[in-house]
């Protein structure tokens, strides 16, 4: 018999191997049962060279250029099925982030400002991590954290998918308060720098999913997560989203239609409830001619979180509402993001890809408030798991936003100057080897 050695050093290792364990006992007592348990998983590694750029307005001082070792969307899993007779299986799977370039694992945005290693472990597993139950005849319903249809209908159109380039730097994204601007209130605000904050394109945590089989090459999904299931009492604001996506793939020819919306009821000023959502649809296709590939990608997002009260809490009490002096229900971040891609097989193992994305204004906002980003890249496969990369990337803001490149890469992080009211154009020299198992 082959002995096997795990070193018990991390709390991953232990889960690891109690799910082997437990796999091993279910097949000695039960051959007849038909068990698998997989660990897989991927590093994909780069060097970068990061210019954040030169910012504009009052308070803007010149960008900073730093060379980092990034970590890009790397991760570790172990997933595991078990047939239940006449076709059924049960499904789980467990995934966590891999910090490749500092060893950190799992969320790395803990529940407290203090953060404590309990909190930390509250969301080790923060990708897709989920029990579930399929067939072949009648699809897969899955419970747990999980990309949303929304997300995973276009996932594969984006040829710099998981790293510095990726076009969730600017798709999928809502700039919450919409574009910079100097409020009239007394005293005078300037609200500076709104938050820009990833919306849609992103997995949920409580969420039910359904993904249908193919039929006559159609498919769909089907998703709900309940927002606020930690409230516990009746005044506390409550929220859900709604995703669903329906794609087409036969031969060449892939196409999708995808819609979310997300909605939040809040009480306003006068103690009344509002319903606010924020939604999203987008249109995608991609299209294999010989040894060409290429994607588009149109997004249309609004929401309804224009208010007359700039006080009205937003978040919170103590939060000026950026959507405030508007007329109630106002659009005030939504826009249509245009996406296109293609990628060039010269040989067997090599590709060029480029990329172009372009945010369109905000609705709070009629000029200075789009951003549009350009990629090019070339691939070479080493073998079928492991590729060799380098790529270019820059990110031109207008004058009042300051969009950051994709933090699916920790170069992402902290890639734009802060500064001033807006308009720094950062840029990445990137050279990694990506690896999966």
């Amino acid at each position: 018999m082959q002995n096997i050695i795990i070193r018990l050093s991390h709390p991953f290792s232990v889960a690891v191997l109690a799910i082997v364990t437990m796999q091993a006992v279910a097949g000695t007592a039960n051959a007849a049962v038909s068990d698998k348990v997989t660990l897989y998983g991927q590093a994909n590694m780069s060097y970068d060279s990061v210019s954040t750029g030169s910012a504009v307005g009052d308070g803007a001082s010149g960008g900073t250029t730093s060379s980092r070792l990034a970590s890009n969307s790397s991760y570790i899993g172990v997933k595991g099925s078990s047939e239940l007779g006449s076709g059924w299986k049960i499904l789980m799977q467990a995934e966590v982030t891999l910090g490749t370039d500092t060893g950190a694992s799992g969320c790395q945005v803990p529940d407290s400002a203090t953060p404590t290693k309990s909190s930390r472990w509250k969301c080790f597993f923060d990708r897709n991590t989920y029990l579930g139950l399929t067939t072949s005849d009648y699809g897969t319903l899955l419970a747990g954290r999980h990309d949303t249809p929304y997300k995973m209908s276009t996932r594969r159109l984006d040829v710099f998918a998981d790293g510095i380039a990726d076009n969730r730097s600017l798709m999928g994204t809502t700039i919450l308060g919409g574009a910079n601007r100097v409020l009239s209130p007394v005293p005078p605000i300037e609200y500076s720098n709104p938050p820009v904050r990833e919306t849609f394109d992103i997995r949920l945590s409580n969420q039910i999913l359904y993904l249908s089989p193919r039929l006559g090459g159609f498919s769909m999904g089907v998703g709900y997560s309940n927002l606020t299931e930690s409230n516990s009492y009746a005044d506390q604001p409550t929220g859900s989203a709604v995703s669903v996506a329906a794609m087409y793939e036969k031969g060449p020819l892939y196409a999708t239609l995808a819609y979310e919306d997300q909605a939040t009821n809040q009480t306003d000023a006068s103690n009344k409830i509002q319903t606010k959502t924020i939604k999203a649809t987008k249109l995608g296709m991609g299209y294999k001619l010989g040894i060409l590939y290429v994607g588009l990608i149109y997004e249309l997002s609004r929401d309804e979180l224009g208010n007359p009260d700039p006080y009205d809490p937003y978040p919170d009490s103590a939060t000026y509402n950026p959507c405030g002096e508007m007329i109630a229900g106002a659009n005030c971040s939504g826009h249509g993001t245009l996406y296109f891609s293609a990628k060039f097989n010269f040989t067997n193992d090599d590709a060029i890809k480029i990329a172009y994305t372009k945010a369109g204004q905000v609705g709070a906002a009629s000029n200075d408030t789009s951003a549009l980003q350009f990629a090019i890249g070339l691939d070479h496969e080493f073998n079928k798991r492991t590729t060799g990369y380098f790529l270019y990337t820059s990110l031109k803001n207008d004058p009042l936003v300051r969009y950051n490149l994709s933090t699916s890469s920790t170069s992402g992080d902290n890639s734009v100057n802060p500064t001033g009211i807006g308009g720094a154009s950062p840029s990445v020299v990137s050279l990694g080897v990506k690896h999966s198992f």
